[in-house]
């Protein structure tokens, strides 16, 4: 996954966090209470928000980190600190091989199912039930949005931006935002046990850059 500046990611970091859900990271958590070490491999990982999100929770965590920018992965051993992190710089569009090298116990990933196809989304869930490997995800964009302007062009702007969405991203046509739903049912069909809950932006003015 490539295409997004290293300004732009850091800009939303602090609104990616504080949306993420407390219910699914507990759920997440708990799943591996019992565990000394779980290894995490992190894809379309950028410059490692992932890491950064978890780590209060997850202090026992080695990490995988995988991207096909290069130059975000620089940045992501740079930030990395304590955790231990391996990076691989890799195009998971037609080749999933280097999730399971090394093999992980978890697979995790933010703010990228909506950039995904069908196709590649449903490879994956069929890759994750083989390896029996437990998946989370945070941040699917879903379509839905809202200012305080309540201005008449608001409707207009956000339908161009979902149709946006679904363009092609290096995936093949994109889900956008049917993402989330369409993972929640190929997780389901495929036998998975799924933890579901709101993770949606919020944005103030005080966010003037970010808005920008």
């Amino acid at each position: 996954m490539s295409g997004f500046s290293s300004t732009w990611l850091a800009l939303r970091e602090p609104i990616d966090h504080a949306a993420r859900s407390e219910t699914v990271i507990s759920a997440l958590t708990h799943f591996f209470l019992n565990e000394e070490i779980v290894r995490i491999t992190d894809i379309g990982s950028g410059t490692g928000s992932t890491i950064r999100a978890l780590r209060p929770f997850m202090h026992n965590a080695t990490w995988h980190l995988i991207d096909n920018d290069a130059s975000l992965l620089n940045q992501a051993r740079s930030h990395a600190q304590d955790q231990h992190v391996i990076c691989t710089n890799a195009d998971l569009s037609s080749d999933l091989t280097s999730l399971k090298t090394p093999k992980p116990d978890l697979i995790t990933t933010s703010a990228f199912l909506d950039l995904v196809s069908l196709e590649w989304l449903a490879s994956l869930v069929q890759m994750l039930k083989e390896q029996q490997l437990p998946f989370y995800a945070a941040l699917s964009y879903d379509g839905h949005a809202s200012t305080s302007l309540e201005s008449p062009e608001e409707k207009l702007v956000i339908d161009a931006f979902n149709q946006h969405q679904k363009t092609d991203k290096g995936f093949g046509p994109a889900l956008g935002p049917d993402a989330a739903i369409t993972a929640v049912e190929l997780f389901e069909e495929a036998g998975f046990l799924i933890t579901l809950d709101q993770s949606d932006w919020q944005a103030s003015t005080d966010d003037t850059e970010f808005l920008k």
